[in-house]
């Protein structure tokens, strides 16, 4: 990660005439220009290379992130005239896709709360606040709760996916500010998520809603990804330690299916779907679930004996088939039935799953510092962590 990853995606992964990260990688580590680069990558390095340079380990992605940041706002908010934040800006100067995704919105939130820990600059908190008043103002559904995944919509579907992102950024603003509207923005959202998101008893989280939140395609029926009921436990967690509410129920739920039906625990390989019931629907894998399970199993809700194995298991599985050498800090990103790759390009996105749930493991083995005892490696947070 530190000497290989993040080099290579500050380098190679970053346009710096245009001051913008790049969507994707080809196996040989070089640039895909071809395609349109989407506001969420962009915050999703912002971030990443915030925190590296925080914890000390790529001091120079400081400065990577402060010039991002400041160009994100730039070339991404209200260019078109239109409150918000656009989807994407197209492979040449002019073209961009105007949608307001929700998704997209709440990765802005989660980057500039990183930024701010680099430097409290007045453009990062005017930034903020505008795109929580575009979110209570144009997304926000006053009548069911939550919000709409985009405006104009591109499907009849809702998401829980956006909202969990969502909350995840507004308890990384708590944590940056210590401002209490976050810690209230946030408890909505896992109230949300306990009452529509997640099945009573079985800790099913289930990804598709009808515009009642009624579950799509039927309840009972429901698409179920393990690596979202990791993540989400991880989520929890983190706001449990910020507000002092208990949480740890269901976290164990989710845990428990996650790693029952999700979950081979001899090999540590992760399934990217399952039903409600626990049956794998899709079994192919990919890299950001192994991540996700990463950084909650060292919640240490599972029996002690079962942590390290299975922490071991996940992460020699995320090294050897998603992250090999051979990419030079680079991988492949999605893997079949039978572990061959799917993925023919490396995308960006997938950085912030790997360097948070790296990350937080080594915090959580080494947590003064690097094994030499060196450099101390601590992902900064707020007042309230």
């Amino acid at each position: 990660m530190v000497n290989e990853a993040l080099p290579l995606w500050a380098n190679s992964g970053y346009d710096r005439e245009r001051g913008r990260f790049h969507e994707q990688l080809d196996l040989c580590c070089r640039p895909i220009t071809s395609v349109p680069l989407r506001l969420m990558v962009q915050a999703r390095q912002i971030a990443v290379y915030a925190a590296a340079a925080l914890s000390e380990r790529f001091v120079s992605g400081g400065e990577l992130a402060l010039h991002s940041a400041q160009n994100m706002i730039a070339h991404y908010e209200r260019v078109d005239g239109q409150p918000g934040w656009i989807f994407a800006l197209g492979p040449d100067k002019d073209a961009v896709d105007p949608h307001r995704d929700l998704y997209a919105h709440a990765f802005v939130l989660f980057a500039l709360s990183w930024v701010l820990r680099l430097e409290p600059r007045q453009v990062f908190f005017d930034a903020i606040e505008r795109t929580l008043d575009y979110l209570d103002d144009a997304l926000m559904d006053r009548k069911g709760g939550g919000f709409w995944d985009s405006q104009p919509r591109r499907d009849s579907k809702r998401r829980q996916n956006p909202h969990m992102h969502l909350f995840e950024a507004y308890v990384s603003l708590y944590e940056a500010t210590g401002d209490s509207q976050f810690l209230e923005r946030g408890r909505d959202l896992r109230n949300l998520a306990v009452t529509r998101f997640i099945a009573p008893g079985t800790g099913a989280l289930r990804e598709y809603y009808n515009d009642d939140w009624s579950v799509f395609a039927s309840a009972g029926a429901g698409n179920v990804e393990p690596g979202h009921l990791f993540e989400w436990s991880w989520l929890l967690a983190g706001f449990e330690a910020a507000s002092g509410e208990d949480q740890s129920e269901v976290i164990r739920r989710l845990m428990s299916l996650a790693i029952q039906k999700g979950l081979d625990t001899s090999t540590g390989r992760i399934v990217d779907e399952i039903d409600e019931t626990g049956f794998v629907t899709n079994a192919c894998s990919r890299s950001w679930p192994h991540a996700e399970a990463l950084k909650a199993l060292t919640l240490g809700v599972e029996p002690k004996e079962l942590v390290t194995p299975l922490l071991t298991v996940i992460l020699r599985r995320l090294l050897d088939q998603y992250c090999p050498p051979t990419l030079q800090g680079g991988w492949c990103d999605h893997l079949n039935d039978q572990d061959c790759p799917i993925s023919r390009t490396m995308p960006a996105s997938t950085l912030y799953h790997l360097y948070f749930g790296i990350t937080t493991v080594e915090n959580a083995i080494c947590p003064v510092g690097k094994p030499d005892g060196t450099t101390r490696f601590v992902d900064a947070v707020g007042p309230n962590g």
